[in-house]
C-alpha cells in the first residue's frame, strides 16, 4: 500500500476519534443532583383521593417496595414499566420505609411507589411486568443544597388482584383508593372527596403595624375550611412548600382557625419585609398564599424622659423631679412606666449622633393650658450638642411647630442643661435664666410644668431617634 493509501486509512480510523472528543465539549452541563434518603409514611395522612384505610397488618404482606421520583407533571397509573421520565428508581427498605435517591435540586418532582407481595430485584421487576398489589403517590416536593432527609406521605391505590405476571403492560379497570392507618380524616362527611383548599385566609403582622424595631414579630393568621384546617406555614419567601416539607405546622383539626404566633424576620435594615402564610387542610389542599408588609426599621423614637401627673397636681400630691437629677439626669432610669423618668444620663451619645454629629429629638406636652389653648403640643429638632451640655449649639426645627418665635422668654431652642435649679433641662438656650419648655420640672409653675409658649403642662415627653440594638 502506497504513503496515499496509509493516509487515507489513517484518516478514516482518526477521524470518529477526533469527532468523539470533539464532541464532549458540546455536551449540555449535568443537573446538579443530591442525594436524600426519603422516609415513606404509608399511615399517615396522604392526598384527597383517599376514601378508606388499609392497615399496617396488609400492607406488612407487601415485600417489594419500587420507588420512582418522577416530574411533578407526571400522571400515576399502576403501569409502573411505562415511566421513562424518572429522575431515579430504588428498591425501598421495607423495614425502616427509607430508600436514598439521587435527584435533582430545586425541581417540582414527586414519588410514585408500586408494592408487590412477592420479593423481587430490580432486574426481574422490569424483565417482565409483575402484579402490583398496591400503587400511589406523594405530593409535590423539591429539594435544595441543605436537604438531607425529608418525609413523604404516599396515598395509595388498591388493585385488584390478577393473580398473575405478563410479560405486557396493563392498566386495571377498577381500583378502589385507599390511605394507611385508621384515623384518616380526609373525608368530607357527604362520602365525596375533598378537593377545596382552605380559604378566608388572612396575616397581620404586629396587628397591622406601620413599623417593626426588631426582627421578632407576632403575626395574627386565620383561615377556614368546610373539613378542617389542620396546618399552617409562614414564610418571607413567596414560594409555597409541598404538602410534606418540615417547615409546615401542624395544628388541631377545626374549620375556622385564627391564632397569634411568634415569627423572627430576616432583618431589620430599614426596608419592608414580607411575609407570607399558607393553609392546608385534612385533605393536603394546600390555600394560595396570603400576606402582609411591614417596614423593618433599624431608628425608632427612644423615650428618654418622661414627667406625669394625672390629676393635674390637685391632689396635694405633685409627680416632680428629685433635685440631684440636675447632676445625674437620672431617675427611675430603668422604668419608664413611673410618673418620672429620666435615663439621659447612661445614654453614651456617640450612639446617637448622625452622620453630621446631629441628634435629633421630640419633645411632646399635654394637660391643662396646653390642651386649652389648642396650640401645637409637640416639636422635633435636631442640634449638635447633647443635652447634659450648657449651651445649646446648631439648633434646626424639624417641621413648623410654632415654638420658635424668637421670644428669648418663651420660645424654643432646642435643649440643654437648665441654669434655673427648679429644672433639669429647658430650651431657654442658658442665656436668659428662663426655664420654659421644661424638660424634669423639679418645682411646679404656676400649678404645673412650664411647658411651650408660656403655657403650662402636666405632661412631658421627650424622645431621641435611636437605632433599634440599643
Amino acid at each position: 500500500m502506497g504513503f496515499k493509501g496509509k493516509l487515507h486509512w489513517m484518516i478514516l480510523v482518526m477521524l470518529p476519534l477526533f469527532l468523539l472528543a470533539g464532541c464532549s465539549d458540546l455536551e449540555p452541563d449535568m443537573q446538579d443532583t443530591r442525594t436524600v434518603s426519603l422516609n415513606m409514611d404509608f399511615h399517615g395522612k396522604s392526598s384527597s383521593r383517599s376514601i378508606s384505610s388499609v392497615s399496617a397488618a396488609e400492607l406488612s404482606q407487601y415485600n417489594t417496595h419500587l420507588i420512582l421520583a418522577m416530574p411533578s407533571w407526571e400522571y400515576l397509573t399502576s403501569s409502573y414499566k411505562n415511566f421513562f421520565s424518572s429522575f431515579a428508581q430504588e428498591l425501598m427498605n421495607t423495614v425502616d420505609k427509607k430508600v436514598s435517591l439521587e435527584i435533582p435540586l430545586n425541581t417540582q418532582m414527586k414519588i410514585f411507589a408500586f408494592l408487590f407481595k412477592e420479593n423481587y430485584s430490580m432486574y426481574e421487576l422490569f424483565s417482565i411486568t409483575r402484579e402490583v398489589g398496591y400503587y400511589g403517590e406523594s405530593q409535590p416536593f423539591s429539594i435544595d443544597a441543605q436537604t438531607n432527609n425529608l418525609s413523604l406521605g404516599i396515598s395509595l391505590i388498591q388493585v385488584p388482584s390478577t393473580g398473575n405476571d405478563t410479560d405486557g403492560d396493563t392498566d386495571t379497570a377498577e381500583e378502589d383508593t385507599v390511605t394507611g392507618g385508621s384515623n384518616d380524616t380526609g373525608i368530607d362527611t357527604d362520602g365525596e372527596d375533598d378537593t377545596t383548599s382552605p380559604s378566608n385566609t388572612s396575616i397581620s403582622i404586629n396587628s397591622n403595624a406601620d413599623n417593626a424595631t426588631s426582627t421578632s414579630v407576632m403575626l395574627s393568621i386565620s383561615a377556614t375550611d368546610s373539613v378542617g384546617v389542620t396546618g399552617y406555614y409562614v414564610s418571607e419567601s413567596s414560594t409555597a412548600l409541598g404538602n410534606n416539607f418540615s417547615g409546615w405546622v401542624s395544628v388541631t383539626s377545626t374549620t375556622s382557625y385564627s391564632a397569634n404566633v411568634s415569627f423572627t424576620l430576616s432583618s431589620v435594615d430599614n426596608e419592608s419585609k414580607t411575609v407570607f402564610a399558607w393553609f392546608k387542610d385534612s385533605a393536603g389542599n394546600i390555600s394560595l398564599a396570603t400576606s402582609d408588609s411591614i417596614m423593618a426599621v433599624y431608628y425608632y423614637w427612644k423615650l428618654i424622659a418622661k414627667q406625669v401627673d394625672s390629676d393635674s397636681f390637685t391632689d396635694g400630691t405633685d409627680e416632680l423631679f428629685l433635685s440631684n437629677a440636675r447632676g445625674t439626669f437620672l431617675e427611675n432610669e430603668n422604668d419608664p412606666s413611673q410618673s418620672t423618668f429620666m435615663s439621659i444620663g447612661n445614654l453614651e451619645k456617640s450612639n446617637y449622633a448622625d452622620t453630621d454629629e446631629r441628634y435629633k429629638f421630640k419633645l411632646l406636652w399635654g394637660g391643662q393650658a396646653v390642651d386649652s389653648s389648642g396650640i401645637t403640643k409637640e416639636v422635633t429638632w435636631t442640634q449638635t450638642s447633647w443635652l447634659t451640655e450648657s449651651t445649646i449649639t446648631s439648633f434646626t426645627e424639624i417641621g413648623t411647630s410654632g415654638y420658635v418665635t424668637g421670644d428669648y422668654g418663651q420660645g424654643f431652642f432646642g435643649l440643654a442643661k437648665s441654669t434655673r435649679n427648679e429644672c433639669v433641662l429647658d430650651g431657654d438656650g442658658s442665656s436668659h435664666n428662663y426655664w420654659w419648655n421644661c424638660a424634669g420640672a423639679i418645682s411646679k409653675h404656676n400649678g404645673g410644668i412650664p411647658g411651650p409658649l408660656g403655657k403650662i403642662a402636666s405632661s412631658m415627653y421627650l424622645y431621641i431617634w435611636s437605632p433599634s440594638n440599643l
